[in-house]
């Protein structure tokens, strides 16, 4: 179908060294006079901001902005009227980029119709006193000829008078220059309401809703569990677990359960998800969405003397091992107490375990029929996804925007639901915190709601897709406030950082199964993220060593992934991208090989809207890292990556071959 896309308003502005002569002056904004005055917008009422009237930053951030992550930054200029006054504003200001020695950086600039949240037309804005406007600009992290010390030339439209705006304080290093795009003056108050709108969809989720006070989380000490049936059979094993409440009302705060499997020999491992489409249909009326305003948790719940079923399930040719215990947890990780139940059957398992989501209390073996089934559709092809799906591509989107289509099944965008549709819409995959947040240094989060209903939807009602999935914008050990060189204080670090993403999942319903680790800087030295400079605290911006040693970023990675897989029913995946840049993995990580982690790659990432057919296309083809094998390469975000904007947002193709393939498994 057609597709619409956002030109540029004009060609690419390249500012050279001879293109603007400028005086540097102090404060957020410093006005030049001119003797061109400013024209009153024709039909306003209120006549053209000059510089005079305007107070001018750039700050660090605005509050739930999602400004960084999946290979790109996005941040504000803004514009407050301090006059008494109203004064109006349209289309795009003038900027030129230079050092703070007073160095022209030579900077493409391209005005554009969108925002890093949505398309901004070039509308007439009017500012009462105190009101402000903004123009977000965009570029990728990673972009050659960008400096992280710098300073805008900023003209106002329609006049000569020029303005000075320093960078933002604090621990956001934005490196500015070599492409830069900027979205037309729109309300402050429009922005705002963009990222509040990100929180609530207007989708209702597959689960029953209700606006009723959520129950306090279940304890171990109020659950019970007990082995019900436990059965060895050719190539497979099923353990069917009952689990109920003794106390009061509670909730289980994750659609699935967590479980620890016990094994002669006294080791243990955590059984992983498997997004059975039976299992799904059968216990979906046992999670509700809770909804508290703009938030949502979707929760089990379990009244006083409730019991649901829980079915462990295992295939595969590896060495078979005895089952001696089954460990129930309440909460997203294998963690703390959990409630136990010994097997005293002679039941085995090979290869690794398998869970079922939650299914109603077993009433005539059902729970057992739906395990044997989902175990025979694993057995008969180990890398399938359900029983209803199949090993093929699967398009879907990522963060902020776009917003998937139509009211179920639900559409893949072909750029926006304008611009027309392209097949089903396949996953979602959204930013549930950042290392900034964490730490208290920013807000703001590249999460759609509205998405991650339609995705989990189409999982769960259509029977078609792969559900949500999550990442984690990662900081590396130069942002540690404990940091001391070593690798264990490194993986220290990284393990942190999976439990504090673990604690974010909470409320989530992810069938997509992976929590990724998004790896990445901001394309030059001092690497704001920490991977490559270390800094004086988290939220620091002074620079106290501007190396560090792959092995010890290699050592936060692995304690991340290592955890997500031993301690959560979870897979762990890696966002990163190929190449030899700065920021890429090899920047990163030099040559440190992974071999057991699905991958996520930016590159070869680009502007364009044709759909690729596999993980290449007539335009680009995906580049792959860390010498990993094919097995692993599941995600290519092959559009809107990297700062190659779109003008609607980030577009990802997924290998179902590759999900949970014993060949990229620990």
């Amino acid at each position: 179908m057609a597709r619409r896309t956002f030109p540029p308003r004009s060609a690419f502005r390249v500012i050279s060294a001879a293109a603007v002569a400028v005086a540097l002056a102090a404060g957020p904004a410093a006005a030049e006079t001119s003797a061109f005055g400013a024209a009153a917008s024709p039909g306003s009422g209120a006549a053209a901001c000059r510089a005079g009237d305007l107070r001018i930053s750039v700050p660090a951030a605005i509050p739930g902005d999602p400004a960084e992550g999946m290979g790109k930054q996005a941040w504000n200029v803004v514009f407050r009227n301090v006059a008494s006054t109203a004064c109006s504003l349209r289309g795009w200001p003038g900027v030129a980029v230079r050092t703070t020695t007073g160095k022209t950086v030579v900077t493409r600039v391209s005005d554009v119709s969108f925002s890093n949240l949505a398309t901004v037309p070039a509308a007439q804005v009017i500012l009462r006193p105190g009101q402000s406007a903004v123009v977000t600009a965009m570029s990728p992290t990673s972009s050659p000829g960008c400096v992280t010390q710098w300073m805008l030339r900023l003209t106002l439209p329609g006049t000569e008078q020029r303005v000075t705006v320093r960078q933002p304080a604090g621990s956001v290093v934005l490196c500015v220059g070599g492409r830069l795009r900027l979205s037309p003056f729109y309300a402050k108050q429009t922005l705002i309401n963009q990222v509040k709108k990100l929180q609530v969809s207007s989708t209702p989720p597959p689960f029953p809703a209700t606006t009723a006070p959520e129950p306090v989380a279940c304890t171990t000490a109020a659950l019970r569990a007990r082995v019900i049936s436990a059965a060895s059979e050719h190539g497979g094993s099923v353990i069917e677990l009952g689990l109920s409440n003794a106390g009061k009302d509670c909730v289980l705060p994750d659609g699935w359960p967590t479980v620890r499997v016990g094994e002669a020999g006294g080791t243990a491992e955590v059984a992983k998800l498997f997004a059975d489409t039976a299992a799904l249909q059968a216990g979906k009326s046992l999670l509700t969405t809770y909804k508290r305003g703009a938030a949502q948790d979707t929760a089990l719940a379990l009244r006083h003397g409730q019991a649901v079923s829980v079915a462990v399930l295992a295939t595969g040719t590896q060495a078979c091992r005895r089952v001696t215990s089954v460990t129930v947890y309440p909460s997203a990780a294998a963690s703390g107490t959990g409630r136990t139940a010994r097997v005293t059957e002679p039941v085995s398992i090979c290869g690794s375990p398998r869970i079922l989501s939650y299914l109603p209390g077993d009433v005539g073996g059902r729970t057992t029929g739906i395990a044997r089934a989902a175990l025979h559709a694993i057995r008969a092809d180990p890398r399938a996804i359900s029983q209803a799906s199949n090993a093929g591509f699967y398009y879907g989107t990522d963060s902020s925007a776009p917003t998937a289509c139509g009211s179920g099944p639900y559409l893949e965008p072909a750029g926006n639901c304008a611009s027309g549709t392209h097949g089903a819409y396949g996953e979602y995959i959204g930013e549930v915190g950042t290392w900034s947040n964490w730490q208290g240094c920013t807000t703001g989060v590249a999460w759609n709601q509205t998405n991650y209903n339609m995705a989990n939807s189409n999982l769960i009602r259509y029977h078609t897709g792969l559900g949500a999935g999550a990442y984690w914008f990662a900081a590396g050990p130069g942002r540690d406030p404990h940091y001391n060189g070593t690798y264990s204080e490194a993986a220290a670090w990284g393990v942190a950082q999976a439990k504090q993403a673990m604690s974010s999942v909470g409320g989530l319903f992810l069938g997509l199964r992976y929590i990724f680790l998004d790896v990445e800087n901001n394309g030059t030295a001092p690497d704001g993220n920490g991977w490559n400079t270390v800094w004086n605290s988290p939220c620091g911006n002074r620079v106290l060593a501007r190396y560090i040693t792959p092995e010890v970023d290699y050592a936060t990675f692995s304690a991340f992934r290592n955890y997500i897989d031993a301690y959560t029913p979870y897979l762990a995946g890696i966002y990163s991208a190929g190449s030899r840049s700065y920021g890429s993995w090899t920047g990163i990580f030099g040559l440190q090989q992974i071999q057991h982690t699905a991958e996520w790659t930016f590159n070869n990432e680009h502007a364009q809207l044709t759909f690729p057919a596999g993980f290449s296309d007539s335009s680009a083809s995906a580049n792959w890292f860390a010498s990993a094998p094919a097995s692993c390469h599941l995600l290519w975000q092959w559009s809107g990556g990297n700062g190659v904007l779109n003008g609607n947002g980030d577009f990802d193709q997924l290998y179902a071959g590759n999900i949970a393939n014993p060949s990229c498994h620990p």
